[in-house]
């Protein structure tokens, strides 16, 4: 029956909004009660005089007001805004509270409803700042929030218990905070929600708090939230199978609406809506058509009447957005050639400072750069100058060394001081690369490593024997450069004294190679290999400084023998850090 009562709704607004176009000459508006203008008027004209922000501010609240009584909520929005524009700079207070909770109520009954809970939320967060009235705007706040989750409860498909949840969760808040203050009307308007709410949810508690809502509003002669109360619960009656107190509730609510000649839209609306529902869940059709068409009228003039709102406030807007430009104009004007002045002399003496800045560091620059040329061409002197006076010193102990040795006749010690000998040698070859090379601090591994093998060789007289070298394009620090030279000397040496006497095809090969940040290096000769040398005295001087030089490169050794097919020989083999 409900489906077929809807089904007949539709038909019949769809048919009067059709038929309505072309209705008569004007079409009707809703009124505003002059009553309410005129007293938004006078306000007005009194906070011009007294040009009190405030005042006027609370003139647009009331101008509001009217209007939504009125129905026309985007006229009424106009207003508010302006008055919102007014207190906003002037901080958190009661009426700005109570502004976003009327712009919320208008942006819900338009259908905004994420609007409404953005302008609820603000109007939350304001009365949560305040001190004076905080708990009366808190009342307000809670109760527009209740309303906005009521209607996403009514929305949503999803998370529906929620919205219902935090709807009931406010009200009760309201409920709590009205109580405090013994606040009769809150209470009242506050069970007359909680009663509504519990209707649509068929909660038994419904009728006992619309009862007490109407109660209330009879000992405070509110006779407009009277009508309402009566309506909702003549709506509570019939969810709940009463329909005899349905009727007379609402017809004594129709009965108080029109002795007290009042002309609310929403309360006729809703009134309409009941009747319509009443006569439909009796089945007296030509009743509920009846009623029908009288809510159906009723949607009319608001579509109508937001049309014309619209219009006016686009109209109200133009007018003061023009005269409010052309003031703006002529101020932004004299502004702007003030402020192009001043930019102008801050950008001069700016600029200024910074080409002042930019040569004073320039100068500044040139003379550190020109310092520190001087300074890195001397040490790079003093360097060459140092490793030239090493390589000299080193020489002039070579040579005597060498003298010394020739005056020797010990062989044992002559042999021990040619050796001494050779490792000077040996480094003093690197102080002369280190000067006569490009890179300070650098030695080449094998122009260094070719170069000493030569004077090693040469000092024992092996000057054709077969050699190899396969050696990368290494450069070596000068410190690990003494270290490899020392062992080269050690091994050079122990094969010019073991591995080439009786060998008639003396060979001695070197290999160096870098791999992934390590250098390997292996030295291999054709002699008796290690168990026929004395190399394997590991108690030796030469074993000592080899296995003291490997240790100083962070490195690891080994002796093997075998390696080569034409003799037996010894092959040494390290590894270290680059």
């Amino acid at each position: 029956m409900h489906r077929l009562g809807a089904c007949f709704q539709y038909v019949f607004v769809l048919w009067i909004c059709i038929s309505g176009i072309g209705m008569a000459q004007e079409a009707p508006h809703l009124n505003v009660q002059p009553d309410k203008v005129r007293k938004a008027r006078e306000v007005e004209q009194e906070a011009r005089q007294k040009r009190d922000p405030r005042q006027l501010a609370e003139a647009w609240y009331l101008y509001g007001k009217a209007y939504v009584f009125a129905a026309d909520y985007l006229t009424a929005q106009t207003y508010f805004l302006k008055a919102v524009r007014i207190h906003e700079p002037l901080g958190n207070s009661f009426e700005l509270s109570r502004l976003y909770v009327r712009l919320c109520e208008n942006e819900e009954r338009l259908g905004h409803v994420e609007q409404a809970l953005h302008y609820a939320t603000l109007s939350l967060q304001v009365a949560q700042r305040i001190k004076l009235e905080k708990d009366q705007a808190l009342i307000r706040s809670y109760g527009a929030l209740a309303h906005i989750h009521e209607t996403l409860w009514d929305g949503r498909v999803a998370d529906k218990q929620s919205d219902y949840n935090k709807a009931l969760s406010y009200y009760i808040k309201r409920e709590f905070l009205c109580k405090k203050l013994n606040d009769t009307a809150g209470v009242a308007e506050v069970s007359l929600e909680l009663g509504t709410l519990f209707t649509r949810v068929k909660d038994p508690r419904a009728i006992a708090y619309l009862e007490k809502a109407l109660d209330l509003f009879t000992l405070k002669n509110k006779d407009g939230i009277r009508v309402n109360t009566m309506i909702h619960l003549a709506s509570a009656y019939l969810t709940f199978g009463e329909p005899d107190r349905a009727i007379q509730s609402l017809e004594n609510a129709k009965k108080l609406y029109v002795s007290k000649k009042m002309n609310e839209y929403d309360i006729s609306l809703v009134m309409e809506n009941n009747f319509v529902n009443y006569y439909e869940t009796l089945g007296l059709w030509k009743q509920a058509f009846e009623h029908l068409r009288k809510f159906s009228e009723l949607e009319r003039i608001k579509l109508l009447a937001d049309r014309d709102g619209a219009i006016t406030r686009l109209s109200v807007e133009y007018e003061t957005e023009k005269r409010d430009a052309l003031l703006k104009a002529k101020n932004q004007e004299i502004a702007l050639k003030n402020q192009t002045l001043l930019t102008q002399q801050r950008f001069t003496y700016a600029i200024s400072a910074l080409l002042i800045m930019a040569l004073g560091m320039s100068i500044v620059f040139f003379r550190l750069y020109r310092k520190n040329q001087r300074i890195s061409h001397r040490n790079e002197v003093l360097l060459k100058e140092q490793n030239h006076r090493v390589k000299n010193n080193l020489q002039i102990v070579s040579s005597l060394l060498n003298l010394q040795a020739k005056r020797l006749t010990d062989e044992v010690a002559k042999k021990a001081v040619e050796e001494s000998r050779l490792r000077v040698q040996s480094m003093a070859i690197i102080h002369r690369r280190l000067y006569d090379g490009d890179k300070l601090a650098e030695v080449n591994l094998d122009e260094f490593i070719k170069e000493l093998t030569a004077g090693v060789l040469k000092a024992f007289g092996y000057l054709f024997i077969k050699l190899e070298f396969a050696i990368d394009d290494i450069n070596l620090s000068a410190d690990k450069a003494i270290s490899v030279g020392l062992i080269l000397n050690e091994l050079i040496t122990n094969a010019c004294k073991y591995a080439f006497p009786d060998n008639e095809s003396p060979f001695l090969c070197i290999t160096c190679y870098l791999k992934t940040n390590k250098i390997e290096l292996k030295v291999e000769d054709n002699g008796p290999g290690i168990e026929g040398a004395m190399i394997a005295k590991t108690n030796s001087f030469g074993m000592t400084l080899i296995q003291a030089q490997v240790n100083q490169l962070y490195g690891t050794y080994r002796f093997s023998s075998g390696e080569k097919t034409v003799a037996k020989g010894t092959t040494f083999m390290m590894e270290f850090k680059r």
